[in-house]
């Protein structure tokens, strides 16, 4: 297998690299050992070994819209904009072709043995809705599980369930109401349908299994539902939300709005905004969930937020217009892709925790 080698050292004081990929950034996933970085272009998935080298490129077909690395970091699913979802096997580099339809949605089991896959099924003429349930080791669908017009999916902690949100899209009303329903994933049957909040566009489980949090764009709100009463409580945002990241300890939920960054305690719904960079779009939590590292697309920062006192310690200057950003397993390495430019920023965390130390002396 050819080897590609290209970097670019910058002399940004917080950068240890930037790594050209030859096309717009789509997402990046890292392996759970850190050794190799994995960045979607719209036609391949280029890997980035541990010295900041390109060490080879994965051909795909489509547009890339994000990538799922399952546990044990043996597979990388590959998810297109057109539906499709592609499983690359990251010892020997090959992708397959794991599902050719259109999804919605996808997520993978957390013991790595089940692809979920939402989507519109067509029978005897009339379209419905359903979910796939695929073996991946052998590519073949298990089970399906009719629940219709799927937003979004999320998997409980434990794997025991499957959360799904739905709302009627042929509905001629302006915010068309939605409904969650709760899947065993050992018999594969809808067990509970619960109301919730209009249209929503995605749902993220707490770390602890307790609350769902359901986005609703249209609305400008927030839909937490507590798994324990199955009650619902609408957390209304001055910003239309568009994903949910939870605290380790499940107490806090920060929410990435279209311009602005909001904070929410799981406890007493309270939200709060966080004065962050503009267009904040990719954010993930540091491994022992100290921080927050948020991209924002619209002045080329990353901020970098203490999760303790709720607020932004340090923003740095990345090149171009950062969108995605994944944090190393071991917390010292921040990976930015830029979304124009084709190219991704490695940061180093070390230096970011002195530059806070030089600006609080």
């Amino acid at each position: 297998m050819p080897i590609y080698i290209c970097t670019i050292w910058m002399p940004a004081e917080t950068a240890i690299a930037t790594i050209p990929v030859g096309g717009r950034v789509h997402d990046i996933a890292v392996s759970p050992d850190g050794e190799h970085v994995y960045v979607a272009r719209c036609d391949a998935v280029m890997v980035i070994n541990g010295r900041q080298h390109i060490v080879a490129r994965i051909p795909v077909a489509g547009p890339v819209k994000s990538l799922v690395m399952d546990a044990g970091g043996q597979r990388l699913f590959v998810i297109g904009y057109d539906g499709s979802v592609l499983v690359i096997d990251t010892r020997e580099r090959i992708a397959q072709m794991l599902w050719d339809g259109c999804a919605s949605d996808v997520v993978v089991s957390s013991d790595g043995h089940h692809l979920y896959v939402a989507h519109k099924k067509v029978t005897d003429g009339e379209a419905s809705g359903a979910i796939a349930v695929i073996d991946i080791a052998c590519a073949t669908t298990v089970a399906t599980v009719p629940v219709h017009d799927v937003a979004a999916l999320a998997m409980s902690p434990d794997g025991s369930s499957l959360y799904a949100v739905s709302y009627d899209q042929r509905a001629h009303h302006q915010y068309p109401a939605g409904w969650l329903t709760i899947i065993d994933t050992a018999s594969h049957a809808a067990v509970k349908t619960i109301a919730i909040g209009a249209s929503p566009e995605s749902v993220t489980t707490s770390p602890d299994g307790s609350y769902l949090y359901i986005t609703h764009y249209d609305t400008c709100s927030v839909s937490a539902v507590n798994l324990a009463t199955d009650s619902t409580t609408v957390v209304a945002l001055a910003d239309a939300p568009l994903a949910v990241v939870f605290t380790p300890d499940s107490g806090h939920a920060y929410v990435r709005n279209v311009r602005s960054l909001t904070l929410i305690d799981t406890t007493t719904n309270d939200a709060n905004d966080i004065d962050a960079g503009d267009l904040p779009r990719g954010m993930q939590l540091s491994p022992d969930g100290k921080r927050a590292y948020v991209a924002n697309f619209g002045d080329s920062t990353l901020s970098v937020v203490d999760t303790i006192t709720s607020s932004v310690v340090t923003t740095v200057d990345v090149p171009g217009y950062p969108d995605a950003v994944v944090v190393s397993p071991d917390g010292q390495r921040i990976y930015v892709g830029d979304y124009w430019s084709g190219a991704v920023t490695v940061v180093s965390v070390p230096t970011l925790g002195d530059l806070r130390a030089d600006v609080a002396s």
